[in-house]
């Protein structure tokens, strides 16, 4: 099975960002996350994936909005998945 990995286009206020996360991407913030480093790790995550011409719009709403590196993260991350859905069978 091929599974075509898409952009994830979200919407920051009225601003469009696009995110390409890879599996590498992903491996990376969970090798950086720590018990007392969550966010930094999800920052880190979203200033690699996201387009480069709009690094530096996201990095300044990232460093300005409480709150928006988490909920950001958990939309990019769930989305680069593609829909696939993962459940247990007994």
């Amino acid at each position: 099975m091929k599974i075509k990995i898409k952009p994830v286009v979200v919407m920051i206020a009225d601003i469009e960002f696009s995110f390409t996360p890879s599996v590498s991407d992903h491996n990376n913030y969970m090798n950086e996350m720590m018990p007392n480093n969550k966010v930094a790790p999800m920052h880190q995550y979203l200033s690699r994936t996201v387009e480069p011409e709009k690094k530096d719009e996201l990095v300044e709403l990232l460093n300005t909005v409480p709150g928006l590196v988490s909920e950001l993260f958990a939309e990019v991350s769930t989305a680069s998945k593609g829909g696939i859905k993962v459940t247990l069978k007994n």
